[in-house]
C-alpha cells in the first residue's frame, strides 16, 4: 500500500502538469482544448527524435521542445481558437475535436502506428526507500513538474503579465478599457498552455512509451484531474492530478489493473452532482 501511495504521488505529478497547461486555457479564455493531450503526445515525439538522432537526453532538449510546441500553439490559436474565446460554445468543442483527430493521423503518418519508448541508464535505474522502488525518471519527473507548475503559479502571482493574464480572465472587457491588449495576452497564455504541456511530454518520454494514440488515452484523466481541483485553479488542477494517481494506484493495488481507472469516473461523477466548481473553484479564474 505505501508503495501504492508513493507512486500515486508521483504518477499524480505528471497528471497534474497535463491538468494545469488544461486549466490555465479555459480559466482564461473559456476554451476547452481537447487537442491538449495531442500537444503532449507531440512533445513526446519531439524528445524522442532528438535523443533518437543526437543522443541528447529529453530533459536536456526540453527547451527546445517548449519552442517547438508553443510555436505550433500559436498557430493552433491565431487559425482557430481565437474565434471562440470567451465561449465553450458546441462549435469550439468540435474544432479541438478535430484537430485533435488531425495531429493524431499526422503523428501516424510521421512516426508509425508503433509504439516507441527509450532506453537510457539513469532512467532505468531504481531508487530504493526501504522495501520500496521508484525509478529515476519517475522521480526527476515529479520534481520537474513540481517546479514547472510553481513557476506558472508564481508567474501569474507576481509578474506583470500573470496580472494582466489574471486581469484578461476576470474581466475581458474590463481589461481592455484600461488598456491591456487582450488579443496578445490571450496568445500569450496559450503559448504558455502549450509548454507546460511541452514540459510534461518532455518528462513523461524518459520513461512512458509513446504512440500516436497516448495524447487520447491521457485526457480522459486531465479532464478528471481538472474538474477534481477546479476549473482555472493551477494549484487545484495540480493537486487534482495527485489525487487521480493515488486513487488510481491504489485502486490497481487492490482490485488489480483492469479496475484502476474506475475509481476515477466514480469520483468524476459525484463531482459533477455534488460539487461542480471542484476543490479549489472560485467564481473568477486563478
Amino acid at each position: 500500500m505505501i508503495q501504492a501511495l508513493l507512486s500515486g504521488i508521483l504518477l499524480g505529478g505528471i497528471y497534474g502538469l497535463f491538468a494545469v497547461g488544461f486549466s490555465l486555457v479555459f480559466g482564461v479564455m473559456r476554451i476547452v482544448n481537447f487537442a491538449h493531450g495531442e500537444l503532449v503526445m507531440l512533445a513526446m515525439y519531439s524528445g524522442l527524435t532528438v535523443y533518437d538522432l543526437t543522443g541528447i537526453d529529453p530533459l536536456l532538449s526540453l527547451p527546445l521542445t517548449c519552442l517547438l510546441i508553443a510555436g505550433l500553439g500559436v498557430l493552433l490559436y491565431l487559425g482557430a481558437f481565437r474565434h471562440f474565446v470567451g465561449r465553450a460554445s458546441m462549435q469550439q468543442l468540435l474544432v479541438a475535436i478535430a484537430i485533435a483527430m488531425i495531429l493524431q493521423v499526422g503523428a501516424q503518418i510521421v512516426f508509425g502506428p508503433d509504439t516507441h519508448g527509450m532506453a537510457q541508464s539513469w532512467g532505468s535505474q531504481y531508487l530504493l526507500f526501504g522495501t520500496n522502488f521508484f525509478s529515476y525518471a519517475q522521480v526527476a519527473a515529479f520534481f520537474i513538474a513540481l517546479l514547472c507548475v510553481t513557476a506558472v503559479e508564481l508567474i501569474l502571482r507576481k509578474t506583470r503579465w500573470g496580472q494582466d493574464i489574471r486581469a484578461v480572465a476576470d474581466d475581458a472587457e474590463a481589461a481592455e478599457l484600461v488598456g491591456l491588449d487582450t488579443h496578445r495576452i490571450n496568445t500569450g497564455a496559450f503559448a504558455l498552455s502549450c509548454a507546460i504541456a511541452a514540459v510534461a511530454g518532455s518528462v513523461l518520454i524518459t520513461y512512458y512509451p509513446v504512440n500516436p494514440g497516448t495524447g487520447f488515452a491521457l485526457m480522459p484523466i486531465t479532464l478528471i484531474a481538472t474538474v477534481v481541483g477546479g476549473l482555472g485553479s493551477v494549484a487545484g488542477a495540480f493537486l487534482g492530478g495527485i489525487a487521480c494517481g493515488v486513487i488510481s494506484q491504489v485502486a490497481g493495488a487492490l482490485a488489480g489493473p483492469a479496475l484502476q481507472e474506475v475509481p476515477l469516473y466514480v469520483l468524476l461523477l459525484l463531482f459533477l452532482a455534488f460539487r461542480p466548481q471542484g476543490l479549489f473553484g472560485r467564481r473568477v479564474a486563478f
